[in-house]
């Protein structure tokens, strides 16, 4: 079994709040396509790889996107170059950058942190999804 990596050692991530301006509701499966598609074209597919994104969390229009450290140029660059998705226009704008989910949550996106123990525990209570 491999050993996990010192903090040192790690990567370090930024997280990125998002607001996504568009006529239609997006899934996640979508807002993940558009940041993708958009890194591809501004930085091509190192650069896409190096920035790493991640969709931690969504809810129309909002969202949160964890990313490298070195490559926040690039993620801000790349989407606001982005103009269309699926031949309608589209707008993503960042709300802000931080070092950790709690900060984006509550100086960003004005919604209070829910500590990750109680998100399991309500979705234990609510039961398996159909």
């Amino acid at each position: 079994m491999l050993k996990t990596l010192p903090p040192t050692l790690r990567e370090k991530k930024r997280y990125v709040a998002l607001e996504i301006i568009y006529e239609m509701e997006l899934s996640q499966k979508d807002v993940i396509s558009v940041v993708r598609n958009a890194l591809l074209n501004y930085s091509g597919v190192l650069g896409c790889s190096r920035t790493n994104p991640w969709l931690i969390d969504y809810g129309h229009p909002y969202g949160i996107l964890r990313i490298s450290r070195e490559e926040v140029d690039t993620l801000r660059s790349s989407l606001s170059l982005m103009g269309e998705h699926k031949k309608k226009p589209i707008n993503i704008r960042i709300i802000g950058i931080s070092n950790s989910v709690k900060h984006i949550r509550e100086k960003f996106l004005h919604v209070p942190h829910e500590p990750y123990y109680k998100v399991i525990q309500k979705l234990k209570r609510k039961g398996p999804k159909k």
